[in-house]
């Protein structure tokens, strides 16, 4: 056991759970330009003007002109499969079959993955590494609850150097019910040997808090990494904070 503070409030616990976007790594360095990848992708191979591409990416909660993203929408919180069929139905609409449609969005996911330039813009949330060492050091247990799939969490976390820290990495397909359903959350606790009752969860989004609260968590903080980004979504957060300075680790 070890004892976390934050903004005043001090925990006994055995172990953290993390999301990954925008908990471990900065959600715009990899995110924004996916998305902006996968617009322009699927734009050329469905011949879509600037306004229906426009359409599609408020349509994923992400904004072309601006790079803001919506803290509650599909593109920050959604699995991936969610995210290709929001881009399907999208193109139904225009008037491709569903199996093209598929068949097209997939298609432009699966070329975006096979770059390698994200590697280099790819950005760990302030904070991060001192935190994990010290963490480690407390002989806390350390996971990763994620809507990203296994095999993407997984080359993230590699690229960041940080997959060592983690005895449990649960991605959406891995389990029955994605989040904001308590199933990773069991699933990570399991696979560490420990109770949910004894760990904080450390997440971007309400979606993440409400995990945490469904699972019993000791406590559920909030993070806001980025400066364009309002915490005004975080409403189930025990507490808030901007970096991983702001939480205190003691044996």
């Amino acid at each position: 056991m070890a004892a976390i503070t934050v903004q005043g409030q001090t925990y006994e616990i055995e172990g953290i759970l993390f999301d990954k976007d925008g908990t471990l790594l900065e959600f715009s360095s990899l995110w924004v330009s996916w998305a902006k990848q996968l617009l322009d992708d699927v734009g050329e191979k469905a011949n879509l003007s600037m306004i229906d591409r426009e359409t599609l990416a408020n349509e994923l909660g992400f904004n072309v002109q601006s790079n803001n993203w919506d803290p509650k929408g599909p593109l920050c919180i959604g699995s991936l499969d969610q995210v290709i069929t929001i881009v399907s139905i999208n193109l139904y609409r225009k008037g491709f079959s569903w199996d093209e449609s598929i068949q097209m969005a997939t298609e432009s996911w699966e070329k975006i993955e096979a770059r390698e330039d994200w590697k280099s813009s790819i950005r760990p949330v302030d904070g991060l590494y001192q935190f994990l060492r010290c963490a480690t050091a407390s002989s806390l247990k350390l996971g990763v609850v994620t809507s990203d799939n296994y095999d993407q969490a997984i080359k993230h976390l590699r690229a960041l150097k940080i997959e060592s820290y983690f005895s449990a990495i649960i991605g959406h397909d891995q389990v029955a019910r994605g989040k904001p359903y308590p199933d990773m959350v069991e699933v990570a606790c399991k696979k560490m040997n420990m109770s949910p009752e004894r760990t904080l969860m450390i997440g971007d989004s309400n979606g993440d808090m409400i995990l945490g609260r469904r699972s019993k968590a000791k406590a559920n903080i909030g993070i806001v990494a980025e400066n364009k980004q309002s915490a005004d979504h975080l409403i189930d957060a025990n507490h808030i904070i901007k970096s991983y300075h702001h939480i205190h680790i003691s044996k």
